[in-house]
C-alpha cells in the first residue's frame, strides 16, 4: 500500500472507521486486515468505484454505502473518518455539508495544499493534533484533527502557520523544507508580478522560520 495511505492508517483510532470516497477500498481493507479497526464503512458516490469497493471488502466486517460523503452516516456511528486523494477545497465541501455526522477524529490526506482544511477546522471546532508530509507522486500532507480547542498555532504567526502547517514548521520537517525550496526556485523564475511577489514573501518567511 502507498506510503500516504499507511500514514493515514496509523492515525485511525477507535473501533469503527468511515472511509469517504473509498475508491478501491484499499485503506479500509488494510485497517481491517491488520486489526486496526473492528468495522469499516466505505462510502462511494460513483457506481464503478462502489462496485470495486464491494468486491475488495467481501468477507470482511465492512459495509459499502452508496452516497455523497457523510450523508449516509448516522451521528456517532463512526469513531474516525478518513478522506484521501482529493483536493482540499473539495474535502472542505464534503466536511461542511453534514457537520452533525462528523466523528470525533478526522484523518485527511489532500492532494494539494492543506491550508483550506486548517482554516475549516478552526471554524468547525476541530483541533489539529498532528501533521505529516509523505513522499510519493507528490509530497502529500496528512492531517489529524480531533474535536476540541486548538492550541497548535500558539506562538506562531497565524497566517504563516495556516499556510504551511504549525507542527511541520515547529518540527522543521525536511519535506516541508524541500517543498518550500522548490517553490522559491519556481517563483523566482517567474516574472515578478504582484501574485508572484505575494507568494514568494510567504515562502521566504517560512524558510526564515526554518533557518534557511
Amino acid at each position: 500500500m502507498e506510503a500516504r495511505l499507511l500514514a493515514v492508517a496509523a492515525e485511525v483510532v477507535g473501533p469503527v472507521c468511515a472511509d469517504i470516497g473509498t475508491d478501491h477500498a484499499r485503506l479500509p481493507r488494510y485497517l481491517l486486515q491488520t486489526g486496526r479497526v473492528e468495522r469499516a464503512i466505505a462510502v462511494e458516490k460513483s457506481r464503478g468505484p462502489f462496485e470495486n469497493a464491494r468486491r475488495a471488502l467481501l468477507g470482511l466486517n465492512a459495509e459499502v454505502r452508496f452516497g455523497d460523503g457523510f450523508s449516509v452516516l448516522r451521528p456517532g456511528e463512526a469513531s474516525s473518518a478518513s478522506l484521501c486523494g482529493m483536493g482540499a477545497r473539495r474535502m472542505v465541501g464534503i466536511l461542511s455539508r453534514h457537520p452533525e455526522r462528523l466523528p470525533q477524529r478526522l484523518v485527511l490526506q489532500p492532494n494539494d495544499g492543506a491550508e483550506p482544511l486548517r482554516r475549516w477546522a478552526l471554524s468547525a471546532g476541530y483541533a489539529l493534533v498532528r501533521e505529516q508530509m509523505v513522499e510519493g507522486f507528490w509530497r502529500y500532507p496528512v492531517l489529524t484533527f480531533e474535536r476540541g480547542v486548538c492550541t497548535a498555532y500558539a506562538g506562531l504567526p497565524l497566517e504563516l502557520a495556516l499556510r504551511f502547517g504549525p507542527w511541520l514548521l515547529r518540527q522543521g520537517h525536511p519535506l516541508l523544507k524541500t517543498e518550500l525550496l522548490a517553490q522559491r526556485k519556481r517563483l523566482r523564475s517567474l516574472p515578478p508580478v504582484e501574485w508572484v511577489r505575494f507568494e514568494l514573501r510567504w515562502v521566504e518567511e517560512a524558510l526564515a522560520l526554518l533557518g534557511e
